[in-house]
């Protein structure tokens, strides 16, 4: 699976202008939802593999912001995607030690796993967050490596069915 993400992040990166924003229909953001966020690091946070985080919550301030502006109106997908960020990032992390880059494959299938569990487009949504995580050629090539090197390996068939349980928050107690 991590394979064709792989894939899909290499096309996003040759001919993709950015994020397609909005769905249809969908109200625009509200001003305060981005005057609670980090500002964006803008060209600065793609100087390093690990980027900018200045509220230290885990995830790259660009990531997070991408999240709040294109999910403003899903907390569960907000959430979801917010642990996949935390997986990926330290996937990308941790790729000199095979039992840490192991143990973050599975927390990056957990969290897509979760996102699935609710979200009928979570294909589409992880297609699209994978590139925005993934925004750097050097990003890119640290995560293609680290899978080329350990990707082989199984990662969460016992959940097949269950992937709510994959969830490291609870859906049910959110409203969207």
């Amino acid at each position: 699976m991590r394979k064709l993400i792989a894939f899909g992040i290499l096309v996003l990166l040759a001919g993709c202008s950015g994020p397609s924003g909005q769905k249809p229909g969908e109200p625009k953001v509200d001003p305060a939802v981005l005057a609670a966020l980090p500002p964006d690091p803008g060209d600065a946070g793609k100087i390093t593999m690990a980027g900018i985080d200045a509220d230290h919550d885990g995830v790259r301030d660009d990531v997070q912001r991408w999240i709040a502006i294109h999910y403003a109106n899903s907390e569960k997908t907000r959430a979801a995607l917010r642990q996949k960020a935390k997986a990926l990032q330290a996937f990308i992390g941790d790729g000199d030690d095979p039992a840490k880059a192991r143990r973050d494959a599975v927390a990056i299938d957990k969290a897509s796993e979760c996102l699935a569990s609710f979200a009928g487009d979570a294909f589409y949504i992880n297609h699209d967050f994978d590139a925005v995580v993934l925004n750097t050629y050097p990003r890119l090539n640290a995560y293609l490596g680290i899978d080329k090197k350990y990707g082989g390996a199984p990662t969460s068939d016992s959940r097949r069915g269950h992937w709510k349980q994959s969830c490291d928050f609870n859906p049910d107690a959110m409203k969207n």
